[in-house]
C-alpha cells in the first residue's frame, strides 16, 4: 500500500524524495505535495469608462458602490449645444437631398450636365455624413451600463466639465469572479486545466474551492513563470470582492 508524505513547496522534488526514503515510507514515487502561490480575485467584466465629449455633467444617478442593471443610465451630459448643431446639420442634409433630387429630374430632361449631377450627389453624401457624425456624438451624451454590476472609482462629479479621453469611472460585473495566479512554468508538467485548488481569502479568512480554467499562451522567459486563471467551483456571496488577495493551494502527487 502506498503511503503519502505531505510537504510544502519550499522543498525540491529531490529533497522530498530523500525525506521520504529517510522516513522509511513505501511508495516514495507517489509523494503528495502542497504547492502554494499568491493570487488576486478579479471581476470577469471590468471596464474603465471614458468620454470623447467636452461637456458639463448634468447628473450621475449612481454613486460609488451602487448596483446597476444593464441598460441603466450611469451619466448624462448637458448636450444642448450638440443637439442644436445636430438639428442644423440634419437641415443641411435635407436641403442637399432636395437639391440632388432636383438635379436627377433635370438630368432626365437633359437640362443638366453629368458633372452638376455628380456634384449634387457628392454634396448630399457629405451633408449626410456630417449629420450622422453629430448624431453619434449626441448619443454619447448619455452613458448606459453595458452590463449589470457595481460602480467603482467615480472620478467626476455633477456640474463638472469632462475632458475628452478623461476616465469617468470604473465598472465591475456583479457576481462573476475569477482568480489570477502567477505560477512557476515547471508546474506545467503536472498542472492541467481543471486541476483543483483551495483559495483562502486574506480579507475574510474563508476558503473556497476552485479549478484551473485556462493558462496563458506563453511563458515569461525571464522569470520562468506563467499566468493561469482559476474559476470558483460554486457561486459566491457578496463577501468576496474584486481585488481581494488570497493563497492558492494546489495538491500534486508525484516526485
Amino acid at each position: 500500500m502506498k503511503a503519502r508524505w505531505r510537504l510544502f513547496s519550499n522543498g525540491t522534488p529531490a529533497l522530498r524524495f530523500v525525506l521520504c526514503l529517510v522516513a522509511g515510507l513505501a511508495g516514495c514515487t507517489s509523494v503528495s505535495a502542497e504547492e502554494a502561490v499568491r493570487g488576486v480575485v478579479r471581476a470577469l467584466r471590468d471596464a474603465n469608462i471614458a468620454t470623447e465629449l467636452n461637456a458639463r455633467v448634468l447628473r450621475i444617478p449612481f454613486r460609488e458602490g451602487s448596483f446597476f442593471a444593464r441598460g441603466d443610465v450611469l451619466l448624462e451630459f448637458d448636450c444642448a449645444k450638440q443637439r442644436a448643431e445636430a438639428r442644423s446639420t440634419e437641415a443641411e442634409a435635407e436641403a442637399a437631398r432636395i437639391a440632388h433630387e432636383n438635379a436627377q429630374e433635370l438630368d432626365r430632361r437633359r437640362a443638366i450636365g453629368r458633372f452638376d449631377l455628380q456634384t449634387a450627389k457628392a454634396n448630399w453624401d457629405k451633408a449626410r455624413g456630417a449629420a450622422d457624425a453629430l448624431l453619434a456624438r449626441v448619443r454619447e451624451c448619455t452613458i448606459v451600463a453595458p452590463f449589470a454590476g457595481r460602480l467603482v472609482d467615480v472620478r467626476i462629479r455633477d456640474h463638472e466639465i469632462a475632458t475628452p479621453g478623461q476616465p469617468l469611472f470604473r465598472l465591475v460585473g456583479d457576481g462573476e469572479l475569477e482568480i489570477d495566479l502567477i505560477v512557476p512554468s515547471p508546474w506545467l508538467v503536472w498542472l492541467r486545466e481543471g486541476a483543483p485548488l483551495s483559495a483562502r481569502i486574506d480579507e475574510t479568512g474563508r476558503t473556497y474551492a476552485a479549478r484551473v480554467s485556462r493558462t496563458a499562451a506563453a511563458v515569461d522567459p525571464v522569470s520562468q513563470t506563467i499566468k493561469i486563471t482559476a474559476a470558483f467551483a460554486e457561486p459566491l456571496s457578496g463577501a468576496v470582492l474584486p481585488g481581494m488577495s488570497l493563497d492558492a493551494i494546489f495538491e500534486r502527487v508525484g516526485n
